[in-house]
């Protein structure tokens, strides 16, 4: 698995270069130009529906906020919500700049056991695997909340426990624990989703590092802002994380994720950020991996 990984990383590798966001040039250039952005703004609101209707939704799939949090004002606001799921339905970091919730919301989990070759994930809009059981609201605090889902095999039990950071660069922190309820040992590959649309725009730049995903504008935009996802703690020794980025905006196979990953920098593409976790869950025990989102 580790080998797996470290080869799609590799294959992103490539020199980092900066472009700036098509529809902010089309704004600077004026009006006729401006009307086209907004006309392409449609169409990929329009694709982002249309390819959310190609998924399967169990009537447990959602997109509905049923916890939110905020904190702070102007550079260092942060507000979000969470659903009953565990998804993020909205992100706006800092004050006016919206990460998520533009046109079809995805955002979510996925893991693919390599021992039955069986997908499990939500990714809200775009799509659920119909395969959870209904989740449990274990804790709620002002600043957290911590919810569990088993899967209707039985197999596995994902606890999440989503946290506000608060301070002058807020995030979101995600503290994932997945355990094996099964009498063997289980492998899987296990990551964290976004369909990213960087304040506001459809189309934006991507690359991953092997700590990080990102989406952003360039700086030379009249929206220079972004949304990173990335690892927020210590990881198991023998896992091998990973981020990398989709050329498109649903939400990855977790048994074949490799089908849109997009190499190197990807410019003004409607994309999404994934970051990747292999793991070995032995027998009645867990492993816990930790993420983050935090503006750019």
């Amino acid at each position: 698995m580790k080998k797996l990984i470290l080869a799609l990383y590799l294959v992103g590798v490539c020199s980092f270069v900066l472009a700036q966001s098509p529809s902010s040039v089309e704004m600077m250039a004026g009006g006729v130009t401006t009307n086209k952005a907004e006309a392409r703004h449609e169409a990929a609101m329009l694709a982002q529906q249309q390819a959310a209707q190609a998924e399967a939704h169990s009537p447990m799939a959602t997109s509905s906020c049923a916890f939110s949090f905020t904190s702070g004002a102007n550079d260092s606001f942060i507000k979000y919500c969470v659903t009953t799921n565990g998804n993020l339905a909205q992100l706006e970091t800092p004050m006016g700049k919206e990460h998520i919730a533009i046109g079809t919301i995805g955002e979510g989990y996925g893991f693919c056991d390599l021992s039955s070759v069986i997908r499990y994930f939500d990714y809200s809009d775009f799509g659920d695997s119909g395969n959870w059981g209904a989740p449990t609201i274990l804790n709620q605090t002002t600043n957290s909340v911590k919810i569990a889902r088993t899967t209707t095999d039985g197999i596995w039990t994902l606890t999440q426990t989503i946290t506000q950071v608060r301070g002058s660069t807020p995030a979101v922190k995600i503290a994932m624990t997945v355990k094996n309820n099964s009498g063997t040992i289980r492998s899987l590959f296990f990551m964290r989703y976004a369909d990213v649309d960087a304040g506001g725009d459809f189309q934006n730049n991507f690359d991953g590092t092997q700590k990080s995903a990102f989406g952003w504008n360039s700086d030379v935009s009249s929206n220079p802002f972004g949304l990173i996802l990335q690892n927020a703690g210590p990881f198991p020794a023998d896992s091998s994380p990973g981020g990398f980025t989709q050329n498109v905006p649903q939400g990855p196979d977790p048994c074949g994720f490799a089908a849109h990953f997009a190499p190197g920098t990807q410019m003004a593409t409607d994309g999404s950020i994934v970051f990747l976790y292999a793991l070995n869950v032995p027998k009645g025990g867990s492993k816990t991996v930790t993420v983050s989102y935090q503006r750019m």
